[in-house]
């Protein structure tokens, strides 16, 4: 498990206390009480009166507000939900030290209500979807959160009530990360309300410290859960014979491994077709918030698509006024501003506000689809989406069958390459062909072989396995043709010519020595190939537990420590 990616859910028992409270249990007092702005509440059960505040406030600024945590309302809402999740000030001091700074600095501002999020925030938290299992009954809800570089915590719950606001028809999901929070994901189960075309109320809470500020977000959303996506583009296209499930844009490359290829570096262009269906007729498509779609790299922060707003795509269905409707074209769907790193899976979010005609009474919604991690296999709804491109400059020799060598843009399909030491040859499967607008390494070893490449392209070595390019320095080992060799040169420079890789056939070997890929000898370096590089274009970058706490800061160390005791983050993460 990805440490961006811990999840967990918590017993239903600890929140169910709220439909309790709904009854009139507890004693509200939240001007009245004596405390002081600082001091905690005694009691951590959610009341009815905090959890009516915080979403009247949400429902007031679009659906996300930030939480002032010098109201005794909000705080005692925000410390029920974290109960559930296990936290207490014992186990985890820093959390509670941090929710404390925060409450002293929201209470030195002297702000009696809260404020709408700021725009600029390099941070989003969304509703990732829901989606109703094949069974019509089950559903999966999401939330995300994400910050831009990453955080020194971050923490994300997700809770899913029936449309009366009044009863929860989920459990309760929650995840935390330390040192990263680029990308988090919380997720709860349930079973839909015995009701025709019910409607679901989804809310979060996130938390996140970086850069010496603390963020504490809720957001809502008033959901029509679908039984599945309707989606034509983004998909994947590869060949039914060999679909991966992944959808692959090949950033200034063409090839048949390559779902949308040829796109330049500073954007990303996807067609995007589809439609949403509802459960009553919309009566109008609403330009809020609550419209919009999204990328979200692997570095974080939200990033939105600049041809113009995802609004002014949307048609309702003449045929079925239930369906929104949309056709972007690949040209036209363009996301900018987005500077990915080689190797990179992206998130696409949609969603869609509407006015739906519920049986004669005007009923405002929303519908989210998105390529997030889907934790149920059935309910699927858009394949992840990967940016590739790694490759050997042009003119490259690779070592062929029989002894030759040719230059890579001369190789086509068919053409047999010898794959390693043993003289094994391989036919090409696929070429591909591109340009790089990004500095390549050039490498150089002492007996004299010299090859220009792409910075994530896979190199063989004898002590470290498979190393991307850009990791090499001076002094370390590679395989070649000639033997284990040392590198003397390890340089950037720019490239303006033709790049290109090749894809071998690896059906005929009876036995599958590099699982994740073939290698070939390019310019007399054993390097990978296609299939290779995307392997190890995302391979896991997830630190071990003692380079994590290197880099995570001495005060959340003894909450990092106490969530690997109680097995809320995967061990040795």
């Amino acid at each position: 498990m990805s440490r961006r990616l811990c999840r967990h859910a918590a017993p239903l028992s600890l929140l169910l206390t709220v439909s309790l409270a709904l009854a009139g249990c507890q004693k509200e007092t939240p001007q009245d009480s004596g405390q002081s702005p600082t001091e905690a509440p005694g009691s951590n059960e959610l009341r009815p009166g905090d959890l009516s505040q915080v979403r009247a406030l949400a429902a007031r600024h679009g659906g996300v507000v930030a939480l002032d945590l010098s109201d005794e309302a909000q705080y005692r809402f925000l410390r029920a939900r974290v109960a559930a999740a296990g936290k207490t000030p014992e186990k985890y001091p820093q959390f509670f030290a941090m929710l404390q700074s925060v409450r002293e600095r929201h209470a030195a501002r002297r702000q009696g209500v809260s404020a709408q999020v700021s725009a600029e925030a390099p941070r989003d938290h969304l509703i990732g979807k829901v989606i109703v299992g094949p069974d019509g009954r089950t559903f999966e809800a999401t939330a995300f959160s994400t910050v831009q570089g990453g955080a020194d915590y971050s923490f994300l719950d997700v809770v899913v009530w029936d449309e009366t606001q009044q009863n929860q028809v989920s459990d309760y999901g929650w995840g935390e990360v330390y040192a990263d929070g680029r990308k988090l994901w919380a997720r709860a189960t349930g079973v839909l309300p015995l009701t025709r075309d019910p409607l679901l109320y989804v809310d979060s809470a996130s938390l996140v410290s970086f850069g010496g500020q603390e963020y504490v977000l809720y957001k809502s959303a008033t959901v029509s859960p679908s039984p599945g996506c309707d989606i034509v583009h983004p998909r994947d296209l590869a060949p039914a014979a060999r679909p991966d499930n992944i959808v692959t844009i090949c950033l200034q490359r063409n090839n048949g491994d390559c779902d949308y290829p040829m796109v330049n570096f500073q954007q990303v262009q996807i067609p995007l077709k589809g439609t949403m269906t509802f459960p009553f007729p919309v009566t109008s498509i609403n330009n809020t918030p609550g419209t919009y779609a999204k990328l979200v790299e692997e570095s974080g922060g939200p990033r939105e698509m600049a041809f113009g707003t995802f609004f002014n795509w949307l048609t309702i269905n003449p045929a079925d006024p239930r369906q929104v409707q949309w056709d972007i074209p690949q040209n036209q769907g363009v996301f900018t501003g987005v500077f990915f790193q080689p190797y990179e899976d992206v998130d696409l979010f949609m969603s869609i506000d509407v006015t739906m005609n519920r049986l004669g009474r005007p009923t405002q919604v929303t519908k989210q689809f998105s390529s997030s991690p889907t934790f149920t296999p059935s309910m699927v709804c858009m394949p992840k989406i990967q940016i590739s491109y790694s490759c050997l400059a042009a003119g490259t020799q690779v070592k062929l069958a029989g002894g030759k060598s040719a230059p890579i843009e001369r190789i086509a399909q068919g053409a047999r390459v010898v794959t390693d030491s043993s003289g094994q040859a391989l036919r090409v499967a696929d070429t591909t062909v591109g340009t790089e607008s990004i500095e390549m390494v050039r490498l150089r070893d002492d007996v004299g072989h010299d090859l220009l490449l792409t910075g994530t392209h896979p190199v063989m070595t004898p002590d470290r396995g498979v190393v991307w390019a850009e990791e090499l320095k001076v002094g370390n080992r590679v395989l070649t043709d000639s033997g284990i060799s040392t590198l003397v040169k390890a340089d950037r420079e720019l490239f303006a010519g033709a790049v290109h890789n090749l894809k071998l056939d690896r059906s005929s070997l009876q036995e599958k020595r590099e699982a994740k890929g073939s290698t070939l000898y390019a310019n007399g370096f054993l390097v990978g190939d296609v299939t290779m590089q995307r392997a190890y274009e995302f391979k896991d970058r997830a630190a071990l537990t003692a380079e994590l706490l290197a880099r995570l800061p001495a005060r959340w160390q003894v909450d990092y420590q106490s969530s690997l005791r109680a097995g809320t983050l995967p061990s040795g993460r």
